[in-house]
């Protein structure tokens, strides 16, 4: 059976009777969607409801069409032409029609979805975009026609956008919303192609005149909806990449429908991709719907009050979810977009949230540091001779005796909190001020738990394993899990009277936590004036063993951002009015873009990141500050010589006023960089990192960030932080080398693995954690494809019992994975392992790896 209309004469009442006979056809064959209320969205002229057609077969409306388009065709062989959800759905629809499906998708279609097609349908890649490959599979159809004498041996084109078959299916969401829900004041439309709002176009029209249909179009397609021209005129014209990609149609004939849009479609209101991101977020945040950027544009429109084409959304409004096949780069994107709009903020829960302060967050050690005497004892400083594998032989301390030292440090913890409490006690009865029995009942409760479960914590790791069966010695995740809870228990203990901004004196009721707060002199918002923090900064300079740091400070902040946002701005201080910044190929990538904003820098990159590249390169140009990385966090992991930088530049002259810059972040505590920097010509270093990377032990207990200077720069560095707000790396590198070389010898025909094995020859101390895994295939280097493959590897190390965490950042006792995308705008999406602790699971997770690597690259 041939569609029900010819394009010379449909009108709108032969659309609406198609509707109608549409839904006698697929009403047993397809979902019958809710209508949910929106009330978030409701305004004192509206109130808003949603059709859910993102719970459709196939995650979209298109399945209504498909369906009655194949099943009203005697032909058995279908062709189409589609990247997304028309795709789809007549390939569903074909499968279970029993009809044989071809798929025409340019070749620049997501992989993922492509084989996702695949499943149901022969796919073909023709084609530059849709528009070619759509000219294409027309052509193909009409070829068939006329080679073709029997019917039902022909390909029958189906469009998705002007087939009237398709359009009627697609209009039974407007009759089932109306029998579910009664007739609506306004509905609202994505517009696309045009087959959906003509359909609803012409059923309102015929059956609800007085509903007015209001369609929805992203302004980045730059067409212009007049009320003097043809909304089909402008669907002509090329579009460009959007949320909205379903919305992304060129017309490439004449569409049947150009008069029943032209009579039924009230207003088109244009709206931007920020718009679609925030409703795409918005619908997550307040409903927990998931839906795609042309679904959300509908929302969009609801976001913009005050654009005159939105006056007729009002009254009982009906929005048409169409789909909810998105991304999830795209949702990701969504998430995160900026929401300017004040009110807007308010309405979703983002306003006034601000950046969370050192109230309780970071475990504040004792001065008097209890194990400390151990830990120094047990160090063995690598030599300066070359030989940065030292640090792998000394490993005679056992796991036991270390989580010994923890125990130590915090009991040691523990006593200074309740003394610090007893002092405060004391001072308040002395000066005879107020305090709350019920407050102090809940503080003594909490300590009792945390002595007492601190005790078992000590009974554990101090047991000898001798006197204990060997099931009976607590795992290292046990321990790393017990003393994490302990430490965030103490936190809370140990903040539970602290305030944000303590008084320094009061006359009733006691308004401080820390004894040294009372009659102090500094300001009492100067959050990083607490002796604590300073003895802090001090222990921290010890751990990370960057030499000879006599002459040089510490400096702690909220995270590595903000460590690099401390550097950069004391870099702006000092160039004056304009300087030359010399970086290597790549650094830190939103250190660079800020770098590159500013007009009065001139950054020049080095052409490898060799250091005498760098160096030859800082002296061509006559920079002032130059940029360092260990290891660069990109793909192929490449490693600078730190070493050799260092002893050549400052014995080097002219470099003595020039300010080197170096962010140790990927190789933490690997080098004593201060100790190469020695020399008659020396230029500033400036040290800086993310302390949440390696330096917890893997307990990701608090984010932050350090900066190490010359002592001479402490005053300026203090003032800008306030106004801007061994043994285990040595493991974690031989696991991290062990899996390297276990992955390139299985797996070397399909992947590129990366180590940064230079860290001996280089004289570091460890060479980090860090492995990179690139596909020699190209079309296998995309964010979902890559977290299909990450699924496979989680799904593995389950079947072996093997703990593996999926997520970015690094240094964790457990191995982690995560697909990279970000770290660098020109490079391509890789795989990022960072490489845990365990040694007995080596094998395990080389084997998963491998697996998953094999298995990802024959399925996709």
């Amino acid at each position: 059976m041939r569609p029900m209309f010819s394009k010379e004469d449909l009108s709108v009442q032969d659309l609406a009777t198609g509707v109608q006979n549409a839904n006698n056809n697929i009403c047993k064959h397809v979902v019958r969607t809710p209508v949910i209320r929106l009330p978030w969205l409701d305004s004192e002229e509206r109130e808003v409801w949603a059709k859910l057609e993102c719970h459709q077969h196939t995650g979209s409306f298109k399945y209504r069409g498909a369906y009655n388009a194949l099943s009203r065709t005697k032909t058995n062989k279908i062709i189409t032409a589609s990247a997304g959800n028309h795709a789809l759905a007549t390939a569903a629809a074909g499968r279970r029609l029993g009809k044989d499906v071809h798929l025409i998708a340019p070749i620049t279609a997501s992989e993922l979805k492509v084989n996702r097609m695949m499943a149901d349908a022969e796919v073909t890649l023709l084609g530059q975009d849709l528009h070619e490959a759509t000219l294409m599979a027309i052509s193909l159809a009409q070829k068939s026609a006329i080679q073709t004498a029997d019917e039902t041996e022909t390909l029958y084109y189906v469009s998705p956008y002007d087939n009237v078959d398709v359009a009627a299916g697609a209009g039974t969401v407007m009759l089932e919303a109306e029998e579910d829900h009664g007739v609506f004041d306004t509905v609202v439309v994505p517009l696309g192609g045009g087959g959906l709002a003509a359909g609803v176009g012409a059923w309102c029209a015929h059956n609800s005149p007085r509903t007015n249909v209001v369609c929805t179009h992203p302004e980045i397609f730059g067409r212009k909806f007049a009320k003097s021209e043809p909304i089909a005129s402008q669907l002509v014209s090329p579009t460009a990449v959007s949320y909205s990609d379903g919305l992304a149609v060129q017309l490439a004939r004449e569409t049947p429908f150009a008069r029943i849009l032209q009579e039924t479609i009230r207003d088109v209101v244009q709206v931007t991709e920020a718009e679609t991101a925030v409703a795409i977020s918005i619908a997550l945040r307040m409903q927990s719907l998931l839906i795609e950027g042309s679904a959300a544009t509908t929302i969009a429109a609801l976001l913009k009050p005050e654009a005159p084409e939105t006056r007729h959304i009002k009254g009982r409004v009906l929005l048409l979810l169409t789909g909810g096949n998105i991304a999830s780069s795209s949702l990701a994107r969504s998430l995160v977009s900026e929401v300017s709009d004040a009110p807007l903020r308010q309405a979703i829960g983002l306003r006034n949230i601000l950046p969370s302060v050192d109230r309780c967050g970071s475990t504040k050690l004792p001065v008097e540091d209890v194990g400390e005497q151990k830990l120094d004892a047990s160090k063995e400083k690598a030599s300066d001779s070359g030989d940065g594998a030292r640090a792998l032989a000394d490993d005679t301390t056992s796991s036991l005796e270390q989580w010994q030292v923890f125990s130590d440090r915090l009991q040691a913890m523990i006593k200074a909190t309740a003394e610090q409490m007893q002092e405060k006690d004391e001072l308040s009865a002395r000066l005879c001020l107020e305090q709350d029995p019920w407050c102090k009942d809940v503080y003594n409760e909490l300590q009792q738990v945390l002595y007492r479960r601190a005790k078992e914590f000590e009974a554990a790791v101090k047991t000898p394993p001798s006197s204990c069966q060997e099931s009976q010695v607590p795992k290292f995740w046990v321990m790393e899990e017990r003393y994490r809870i302990l430490l965030q228990q103490h936190s809370a203990v140990a903040c539970l009277f602290d305030r944000a901004s303590a008084a320094n004196d009061q006359s009733l009721r006691d308004w401080f936590r820390d004894f040294d707060s009372q009659s102090a002199t500094v300001c009492n918002y100067d959050r990083y004036g607490s002796s604590r923090l300073r003895a802090t900064e001090q222990v921290l300079a010890k751990a990370l063993a960057l030499g000879d740091t006599s002459g040089t400070e510490l400096l702690l902040t909220s995270s590595g951002m903000a460590a690099y946002q401390v550097v950069q701005h004391f870099l702006l201080q000092s160039i004056g009015d304009k300087g030359n910044f010399v970086l290597p190929p790549y650094v830190y990538f939103e250190g660079m873009e800020q770098l590159q904003a500013f007009d009065f820098v001139t950054v020049t990159h080095a052409p490898t990141f060799d250091a005498q590249d760098i160096i030859a390169t800082a002296e061509a140009v006559d920079a002032k500050v130059v940029f360092l990385d260990a290891v660069a966090n990109v793909v192929d992991l490449p490693a600078t010589d730190v070493r050799d930088f260092c002893r050549t530049v400052a014995h080097r002259p002219g470099w003595g006023d020039r300010i080197v810059v170096m962010d140790g972040t990927t190789a933490s505590g690997a080098m004593p960089v201060f100790d190469w920097m020695q020399g008659r010509h020396a230029p500033t270093l400036l040290y800086f990192e993310s302390a949440s990377k390696y330096l917890q032990f893997g307990m990701d207990l608090q984010m932050g960030g350090l900066v190490v200077y010359p002592s001479r720069l402490d005053a300026a560095m203090r003032t800008i932080r306030r106004n801007t707000g061994g043994r285990r790396m040595a493991q974690l590198s031989r696991n991290a080398e062990v899996l390297r070389d276990g992955i390139a010898a299985a797996a070397s025909d399909l992947v590129h693995v990366r180590f940064p094995s230079e860290w001996k020859r280089f004289g570091w101390r460890h060479g980090g954690a860090l492995v990179t895994v690139r596909f020699l295939r190209d079309g296998l280097n995309n964010k979902d494809g890559l977290e299909a493959c990450i699924d496979l590897v989680l799904a593995g190390a389950k079947a072996k019992g093997l703990a593996v965490t999926k997520g970015v950042s690094f240094g964790f006792s457990t191995t982690r994975i995560s697909s990279a995308s970000s770290m660098a705008k020109d490079s391509d999406p890789f795989l990022r392992l960072s490489v845990g602790v365990d040694l007995e699971t080596r094998q395990d997770l080389l084997e998963v790896m491998v697996a998953a690597i094999r298995r990802y690259a024959d399925t996709f």
